[in-house]
């Protein structure tokens, strides 16, 4: 009784238009209302202990220096690098953007800024060229979902410290699943201009790869910098967040010239805007999640799927499924946080490694951000090129497909992302 009563009070309160965090604040105290063993101060105290973290510091500070390269020029020279690099294929340009994508990712750990960021140059200049507006558009609404696959990833930092393993391990795991999605997806835009090829101009020789290298060098140092000193160990996600900030400000400044110091601070004071609510989120996620634990919903589920799965990959497939609804529908952080608590007991019934878990579920509900009624990608490309988010949808079938694939293949066969944390030490 008392864990309906905390979910369908959060879901009628999301009905009446009350914003996401304030409902799941309210989903965890209701029940202690009518009697559950809900502690109403504990629960305030729940809220407070979650964004009083360490490892959380590094979400704003990723944002922060995604905001950054953005407004710095870092993000249009890596999109101009791998232009050069790739521009003369067949599809060059598209594979181009999937590669920026990546590239951008590799630094600000987020979907939607990575749509916002690329899509703003790429889709004119694929558009340009001779693509079709709802290829581009897709395209890049597919591709910004790497934004949090690639690692660092904000979504693995919030699973990390909710499932309470190693966010260096979740980013050494994440390697070869992000290799695998944007190879997909690059093999997608390959077949696409090579099927358009004889309207689609492609710019080879534009800039020769050496100029385009020597332009674009201090942006691609940044990725370098900040994976290369978390894979190696010589600081934590956290410090090469607070690394990756003042590398971008100081490149923005004294290299580039394209921010003033006083255009750094407007900069962290809007992406400050852009975190709070964020912060209130995780708070309120993790206190939802207390609250189901100790109502025993995890122990429920537990015996509710045990007596009917015997199989591990038959109840990773079923979770797949679920995080895939759950993902339609929820906002991504709050997914992790509420959910990591209730199936990470289930997952250890059946001897399923917690970082492959927290690769498959990352990588679950960034296919929530392509996907409607929530997902946040399709509004954000629809208000960069003004086609109707029905429009968008009706072009996904293809990349989303390719999507499944690369999430099936990461779910069952776990050394994909088990073996490069096995090496490495973690």
């Amino acid at each position: 009784m008392y864990p309906a009563l905390s979910i369908i009070s959060f879901f009628v309160l999301l009905l009446l238009t009350v914003p996401v965090a304030i409902a799941l604040g309210y989903g965890a105290i209701i029940p202690g209302w009518f009697g559950a063993p809900v502690n109403t101060g504990q629960t305030v105290r729940t809220i407070v202990t979650a964004i009083d973290s360490f490892p959380f510091l590094a979400v704003p500070l990723f944002m922060m220096a995604g905001d950054l390269m953005t407004k710095g020029g870092l993000a249009r020279r890596l999109f101009s690098f791998a232009d050069a690099l790739i521009g003369g294929l067949n599809g060059g340009l598209a594979i181009a953007t999937v590669m920026a994508c990546m590239l951008f990712g590799a630094i600000s750990g987020s979907s939607p800024a990575t749509v916002a960021a690329i899509g703003a140059m790429a889709i004119p200049l694929l558009t340009k060229q001779g693509y079709d507006l709802r290829f581009a558009t897709v395209l890049v609404t597919t591709a910004g979902t790497l934004g949090v696959i690639v690692p660092p990833s904000i979504p693995m930092i919030i699973y990390g410290m909710s499932a309470n393993v190693s966010v260096s391990a979740l980013f050494i795991g994440g390697v070869f699943p992000a290799l695998l999605i944007g190879g997909l997806l690059m093999c997608y835009a390959f077949w696409y201009g090579t099927r358009h090829k004889d309207r689609i101009e492609t710019d080879a020789g534009r800039v020769s790869k050496f100029r385009a290298f020597i332009d674009s060098f201090w942006a691609l140092l940044a990725p370098v910098i900040v994976l290369g000193g978390i894979y190696s160990g010589v600081f934590t996600p956290t410090e090469a967040a607070a690394i990756a900030v003042a590398y971008s400000a100081f490149v923005s400044i004294v290299v580039f010239r394209e921010l003033t110091p006083l255009g750094v601070v407007r900069t962290v004071a809007g992406t400050a805007l852009t975190i709070a609510p964020i912060l209130i989120l995780a708070g309120t996620g993790a206190a939802i999640g207390r609250t189901l634990n100790l109502l025993g919903v995890p122990t429920m589920l537990g015996n509710l799927i045990g007596g009917n799965v015997s199989n591990e990959l038959v109840l990773l497939l079923l979770i797949n499924v679920m995080l895939l609804v759950v993902g339609m529908v929820m906002e991504t952080l709050a997914a992790i946080i509420v959910l990591t608590p209730i199936l990470l007991p289930l997952i250890a019934q059946y001897n399923v490694d917690p970082i492959h878990f927290g690769l498959i579920m990352t990588v679950n509900l960034a296919i929530g951000f392509i996907t409607p009624p929530v997902g946040s990608n399709l509004y954000i490309a629809s208000g960069l090129t003004g086609l109707s988010v029905v429009k968008i949808v009706q072009g996904l079938m293809v990349p989303l497909c390719l999507l499944l694939v690369g999430l099936l293949i990461i779910t069952f066969w776990p050394q994909l992302t088990l073996w490069l944390p096995s090496v490495v030490g973690n």
